[in-house]
């Protein structure tokens, strides 16, 4: 705490402001000639009021702050049996309207307002409180249950529900939704982060970018899409990621005629959102042929059914085929493939059935290092289970192998969606996203989400019940900025 000015002057400052104190050294000035004249100090920053904001749903508050100079501001918030969060102003001012972001259904908060200056490090504080309300019937619906204690704050759940609709669900380590997009239309997978900290993510319609507080900053409809590049149906599907520039890549279904057949492959499509540039990078046609690179699942109207991309260590581009059991990379100027990992036309060998059985979010986590999530669909020899895998490429022998995989137990049997994410820490998270009874033959549920160590220790289980599929999950560190107090940065963004 900086050191406060005593004396009638600091009397003065604030119990009559700056510019009153001011005339008063002037006069003591002028009446003591002899003296030295008196430095008055700065104001020392006051929080003048605070008033709590509706920020448009049941857990999205704003607090608004009135400064008698320009500051910043530091808020820290918490409730009972909750993590006490700190969030700080971005801009100078003397009025400030700060989200709480992170905050719980019909709950009791505090919060403590502290204004800062570079000339007056620390303020006087002002303090309140709030309670959020209750959430809507839909998320209402939603029972999470966590054993253990996850080592990152937040996860992302890309929820579909029994009528098949997708809604956006971040909760916190102890199982309570925290965040979800706010209107009608508010669903959507695929979901990924910007480097400028806004969410994007599929939805019905096209692909949209909303702040984490809510806002929608850009869309980008099918429709409109489709009328631009004079294709005649742009269907933007399965995943969109960002790149560091802060553009999206995304997966578009690309046809091509091969032997008097039409056939729907893949392409990647990258959009800058601030500029709203669209352009092709990529198509499977210009490197793969339906002659020779199938599967037994492959079909002309789905000939790859790709489901997920990633940015590898090289800037080079993983593209995950279900239908191929296949992982390519891209070389990053989008010109040619690094190598294949599985499928008809593997560029390695891969040990164990390894990848056999198809896949999803297939990442290259370190140089030569694929991790992805094992779905067990096509297993040889019927075993229906689903695991996670880490395999190594060996460019020198051409072969790959598994060094690192976990199944839990019981088993789980989810034949489509999920994931598999690693940590900074080393540890990864699973997402089994299937309920018990889909497909043929059906999944085993329970929809279920593990954070497993290196060695294997589980230590944090989430069991979902009442949606219908989790399609991914993706730790996070933060919503929009707000930090744990004494807490260490790590995850996400």
């Amino acid at each position: 705490m900086t050191d406060q000015p005593s004396g009638k002057l600091y009397t003065a400052v604030t119990k009559y402001g700056p510019t009153l104190a001011r005339v008063l050294v002037v006069m003591g000035a002028v009446a003591g000639c002899d003296s030295p004249a008196e430095v008055v100090p700065p104001a020392p920053p006051m929080v003048l009021g605070t008033s709590v904001v509706d920020a448009g749903g049941a857990i999205f508050r704003a607090l608004r702050v009135e400064t008698n100079v320009a500051t910043t501001v530091e808020i820290e918030y918490w409730s009972a049996g909750s993590q006490r969060l700190r969030v700080v102003s971005s801009d100078s001012g003397t009025t400030h309207q700060v989200h709480l972001t992170r905050l719980r259904a019909a709950t009791a908060y505090q919060y403590e307002v502290t204004p800062t200056t570079s000339e007056v490090s620390i303020g006087r504080t002002a303090s309140g409180g709030f309670t959020t309300d209750t959430l809507p019937t839909f998320l209402q619906r939603l029972r999470v249950h966590t054993i253990g204690t996850a080592t990152f704050p937040l996860l992302m759940m890309e929820v579909i529900s029994p009528d098949q609709t997708g809604g956006l669900v971040i909760i916190d380590r102890d199982g309570f939704i925290v965040w979800y997009p706010q209107g009608s239309d508010a669903t959507g997978t695929a979901f990924s982060v910007l480097p400028s900290g806004d969410f994007a993510f599929l939805f019905n319609e096209g692909i949209r970018v909303v702040s984490p507080t809510n806002g929608v900053r850009r869309t980008l409809t099918k429709e409109d899409a489709a009328g631009r590049t004079g294709l005649g149906t742009f269907n933007m599907h399965h995943d969109a990621i960002p790149t560091p520039s802060g553009s999206l890549l995304i997966l578009v279904q690309d046809t091509a005629t091969v032997n008097d057949t039409v056939w729907t492959g893949e392409s990647i499509w990258e959009w800058e959102p601030e500029t709203d540039q669209l352009e092709k990078r990529w198509s499977s046609f210009q490197v793969l042929s339906p002659l020779v690179d199938r599967g037994h699942r492959t079909v002309p109207e789905d000939w790859l059914h790709a489901n997920s991309l990633s940015l590898g260590p090289r800037g080079n581009i993983l593209v995950s085929f279900f239908w191929t059991h296949e992982v390519i990379s891209i070389a990053p100027d989008f010109q040619s493939l690094e190598w294949r990992l599985g499928g008809p036309n593997s560029t390695f060998t891969v040990s164990d059935g390894g990848m056999d059985a198809g896949q999803h979010t297939a990442a290259e986590v370190e140089t030569d290092r694929v991790l992805l999530f094992d779905n067990g669909r096509d297993r040889p020899g019927g075993e229906l289970f689903s695991r996670a895998l880490e395999l190594k490429l060996d460019r020198t022998s051409n072969t790959a192998q598994i060094v690192w995989e976990f199944e839990p137990y019981p088993r789980i049997y989810a034949p489509v969606i999920g994931s598999a994410r690693r940590l900074p820490n080393g540890n990864t998270i699973i997402c089994f996203g299937l309920t018990e009874g889909v497909g043929d033959p059906p999944s085993t549920g329970p929809i279920a989400v593990y954070e497993v160590s290196p060695g294997g220790l589980v230590e944090w289980l989430v069991n979902l019940e009442g949606a219908s599929a989790v399609y991914r999950a993706t730790p996070l560190s933060t919503i929009a900025g707000e930090t744990e107090v004494g807490a260490v940065d790590g995850v996400g963004r």
